[in-house]
């Protein structure tokens, strides 16, 4: 178990950590644009359908966690079977929209700007809006354990 003290260290790493990716992310898309070829081309990158793994490192100040940031793309009106992750996962929809689909909650609407907290081990399965949605997400994760379970229905 954690102590106290480094619990409050792990959460203000974690959130100066996501802060950062976010303002990495604000800054790689305002190049990417810049350097578009002309004012018609499309002006950002968007990788393929599904979870696109970015990073995954071990958290130095503590034992047996680790963190996964992932570019999420749900298709339009695509579904992602249920399922749930054993650690901690922090969302932020960078495009589009998705209803958020989780066990023992109302559904909720997620969109462009929005941020969203899943915790560990809640079955969830999102569904992607009517032009899609994707997100910066971010989980402080069990080391060594799946990204994903899924979940029999």
């Amino acid at each position: 178990m954690i102590s106290r003290p480094k619990r409050k260290n792990m959460k203000l790493y974690i959130i100066t950590l996501t802060a950062l990716l976010v303002g990495l992310y604000a800054i790689s898309n305002q190049q990417h644009s810049s350097n578009a070829s002309s004012p018609d081309s499309k002006s950002s990158y968007t990788p393929p359908p599904g979870s696109n793994q970015m990073l995954r490192a071990p958290i130095t100040i503590a034992d047996g966690l680790e963190v996964i940031i992932s570019d999420v793309v749900i298709p339009p009106n695509g579904a992602v079977p249920r399922h749930y992750h054993p650690g901690e996962e922090f969302i932020y929809v960078i495009e589009g929209s998705a209803v958020h689909i989780e066990e023992d909650k109302p559904d909720r609407i997620l969109r462009a700007g929005d941020t969203y907290v899943i915790p560990p081990e809640a079955e969830h399965a999102p569904r992607g809006g009517d032009d899609g949605a994707r997100a910066i997400v971010f989980r402080v994760h069990i080391e060594g354990k799946e990204e994903r379970i899924l979940v029999e229905e």
